[in-house]
């Protein structure tokens, strides 16, 4: 019998959603979007390396960087006082 391994939502973790929105903010543009892409891809290793199963770690790609993407577009938006 094999355990399924159901991570903890990348995507709920505010500290690491956070520091790669502020990270990629402070890049320019070209590189803060490889930065994001680069973090993603690290979490789907991590992932990996933890056994989970591929169709799971396509889930919380996408959920993460959904949820990346939207806190960037936040922050930038509430920068310029729009909300």
């Amino acid at each position: 019998m094999t355990a399924e391994m159901i991570p903890f939502p990348a995507a709920r973790r505010v500290d690491l959603i956070r520091s790669i929105v502020r990270r990629a903010l402070e890049l320019p543009p070209q590189a803060g979007e490889h930065h994001i892409v680069r973090s993603v891809d690290l979490q789907a290793t991590v992932l990996r390396r933890k056994g989970v199963a591929e169709a799971l770690i396509v889930q919380e790609r996408i959920s993460l960087e959904s949820t990346i993407r939207r806190h960037l577009w936040e922050t930038v938006m509430r920068t310029r006082g729009v909300r």
